[in-house]
């Protein structure tokens, strides 16, 4: 009769043995596992909204904080034919860039629309005699940038750039120039202009700790009843259930009491707990894996960042000096010179280095360069004390320089 009534209502054969289970039928009707079985599909952030995705998510804000932060400790130092400059007026612009920022500032603006957008705009109009008194980051997020169109047959940057458009926020729009701005980027390997953001790259965890954080606050808000209380009294008949005055007993007396008061009933009750432990649920470990996975992509180390785990140190100080040399010191360099490139100030033979030899973490490594420097220095003049001739060539490939 089932059978009868499935076949002549939904139209399926349910002893076709071609279609054989049930489930497989249903699912030409209708979505059968999203109805019953409660098959849901992943649910990813939007990357499009990479500013709100800062603003709202703290790992990825914390890493690419510590990361502008350490970058924009360095110490700007202009030099020109290996002789460091005092007079000039790019370190007249480095001293007052704009209005409200310090370079500092700036530097740490800029690190972080790179790391957001991978793209990086500063206002800095070209003034008389090839000046500049104007150093402005701004918001990649509300800059339109106009191409011209050639393609493959560009020369220089101002053939493939025409000029940029800036939104304010009240969406009046003013148009810039090429050679009014310093555009700075970080290359995906595949795009000349507006590369990537990495942030594309890390929809996954980031999907995953906004899911975390979401099942964490459901769990503390709605955690619902903390267990029963059931009788355990019986008679030949079996289970004799609690009275309905000694149920509103039990609960008036469970809410008169402090927390730390024990509940003395005559009642013979017994707990069953409702509750579900969240380590079982291990979203402090997907925690963790996402926030390595964002680490990871701006070159940093975990030690870096608060942990449960903790760390020694020795670690913490290694790890330090590790990222700023592989990391934040290349890093910092290279917006550096396209700085000075963008400027033109490298055809006259200008270099601005970014220093951060006074950092005390990075002491330690000047300390073992400088003795390291001081052995070979001695070696040099034991062998010319032997009266062995050494070439200028000679010398310098022992000492290194």
């Amino acid at each position: 009769m089932a059978l009868n009534f499935f076949e002549n209502f939904f139209g399926i054969n349910l002893n076709n043995n071609e279609s054989r289970r049930y489930i497989d039928q249903m699912n030409r009707i209708f979505p059968v596992e999203n109805q019953i079985w409660g098959k849901k599909d992943a649910v990813w952030v939007d990357t499009n909204d990479i500013w709100r995705l800062f603003i709202e998510i703290p790992e990825l804000r914390a890493v690419i904080n510590k990361r502008a932060s350490m970058m924009s400790s360095n110490k700007p130092c202009l030099y020109r034919d290996g002789k460091e400059i005092e007079s000039h007026w790019l370190l007249d612009l480095i001293k007052k860039p704009n209005a409200i920022q310090s370079w500092a500032d700036v530097v740490y603006t800029m690190s972080v629309q790179d790391a957001l957008y991978s793209n990086t705009f500063c206002y800095t109009p070209k003034r008389l005699m090839n000046l500049r008194n104007l150093f402005v980051p701004l918001p990649a997020n509300k800059i339109k940038m106009n191409l011209s169109g050639k393609k493959l047959k560009q020369m220089d940057a101002d053939d493939l750039i025409q000029s940029f458009d800036f939104t304010y926020d009240d969406g009046s729009k003013e148009r810039i120039v090429w050679e009014d701005m310093v555009y700075l980027t970080t290359d995906d390997g595949m795009n000349i202009v507006k590369p990537i953001s990495r942030v594309d790259s890390l929809k996954y965890p980031l999907s995953n700790i906004k899911a975390s954080y979401h099942k964490r606050n459901v769990l503390l808000e709605n955690i619902g009843a903390l267990g029963i209380l059931s009788a355990q009294q019986n008679d030949m008949g079996g289970a004799i259930p609690m009275t309905p005055e000694e149920k509103r007993g039990i609960q008036q007396d469970w809410y008169n009491r402090s927390k730390d008061e024990i509940i003395i009933t005559e009642a013979n009750v017994n707990w069953q707990s409702m509750s579900f432990p969240t380590k079982d649920l291990l979203l402090f470990e997907e925690l963790t894996e996402d926030k390595l996975a964002i680490i990871d992509a701006y070159g940093l180390n975990y030690n870096l960042f608060s942990s449960t785990s903790g760390a020694t140190f020795s670690n913490v100080k290694d790890s330090i000096r590790m990222v700023y040399t592989d990391t934040i010191i290349p890093e910092t360099q290279a917006m550096y010179d396209s700085i000075i490139k963008q400027f033109g100030l490298d055809i006259d033979g200008y270099y601005l280095h970014a220093e951060f030899d006074h950092l005390p973490v990075l002491q330690h490594d000047l300390e073992k360069s400088a003795t390291i420097l001081k052995l070979r220095t001695d070696a040099v003049e034991k062998i010319l004390a032997m009266n062995v001739g050494l070439t200028p060539e000679e010398a310098r490939a022992i000492l290194d320089v």
